[in-house]
């Protein structure tokens, strides 16, 4: 189901946001709404700090937000009711390979914070190393990405607290609910990222990284590459027994949702200027709002 997420997002490029670096003429024909994620900063000619320009096509995307909850959700209650069996297919897979047993667990690292810090951290090098806009604004809104995608994901795997495959007392993991820390922390067999598969931070990682990448350049090549990165990460993770197909697929969901809602924050409207990773030529964060 995440290949198939992953298909339709490169497949359909027009219906998805994509951020650009420069301004937009009064004469520009095009039809588009155009957005800015941050009221203008008074800069002299040699520093930018503006963030970048979201454009978002006016044409009718495939389905209303209500029809991709509602499929969403139906996929995910469909997973549910097949992880154990997807699971161990997978799984059987890895076990019978001797090149999946190597690689897989290498792959699963990709979905790592430690990896989108590193990744994002090489786009502001790029930046700084060559000038290059789209690098920084890349970086920017990956770094954004990362952090609102882990707060969500944290939220809700203390929430459900569901066992990982590799710690299963049942078919498709028992749910111990938002208690689990205290239900558990006394069990030595047991630590509490044991119960805290769904969703998978590993997938939502990855995927936030994949979706800031194909947003930010909007060839098509990036798309496929980046979104069938996600993917192959995802997989490894159900081959690694850490998570079950539904807490990949929700994972990235999260990872890509995340993306969409940080690149469409309407601070504009109330003179907000939000920036996470190099404001002013260096690393921090800014929240400004005027009233």
């Amino acid at each position: 189901m995440t290949l198939l997420l992953s298909f339709w997002l490169m497949i359909f490029p027009s219906s998805r946001t994509a951020v650009v670096a420069g301004t937009i003429s009064k004469n520009d024909t095009t039809a588009s709404k155009v957005v800015s994620l941050a009221a203008p900063a008074k800069v002299n000619a040699a520093v930018k700090t503006t963030r970048p320009v979201v454009i978002l096509p006016t044409r009718k995307p495939l389905l209303t937000p209500a029809e991709m909850i509602g499929g969403g959700l139906a996929i995910t209650y469909g997973l549910f009711k097949s992880d154990d069996e997807v699971y161990e297919t997978l799984r059987g897979i890895r076990m019978r390979s001797s090149v999946l047993s190597t690689v897989s667990p290498v792959i699963s690292t990709m979905g790592l914070g430690t990896f989108s810090i590193g990744l994002f951290s090489g786009f502001y090098l790029y930046h700084f190393v060559t000038g290059d806009e789209r690098s920084l604004q890349t970086a920017n809104l990956g770094m954004e990405t990362f952090l609102f995608s882990g707060i969500a994901t944290q939220i809700l795997k203390n929430t459900f607290g569901r066992e990982r495959p590799s710690m299963r007392t049942k078919e498709g993991g028992r749910w111990n609910g938002p208690l689990s820390y205290f239900e558990h922390r006394d069990n030595g067999s047991k630590s509490i990222a044991s119960y805290d598969a769904f969703p998978s931070g590993h997938t939502a990682t990855i995927f936030a990284a994949a979706a800031s990448i194909a947003d930010s350049y909007n060839e098509k090549w990036v798309s496929y590459a980046a979104y069938g990165t996600a993917t192959i990460v995802g997989i490894s993770r159900i081959m690694e027994s850490a998570h079950w197909p539904s807490d990949v697929f929700v994972g990235a969901i999260i990872g890509i949702g995340s993306t969409k809602i940080v690149e469409n924050l309407p601070f504009n409207k109330h003179g907000a200027i939000v920036q996470l990773g190099v404001v002013n030529h260096s690393l921090g964060a800014t929240l400004s709002l005027n009233f």
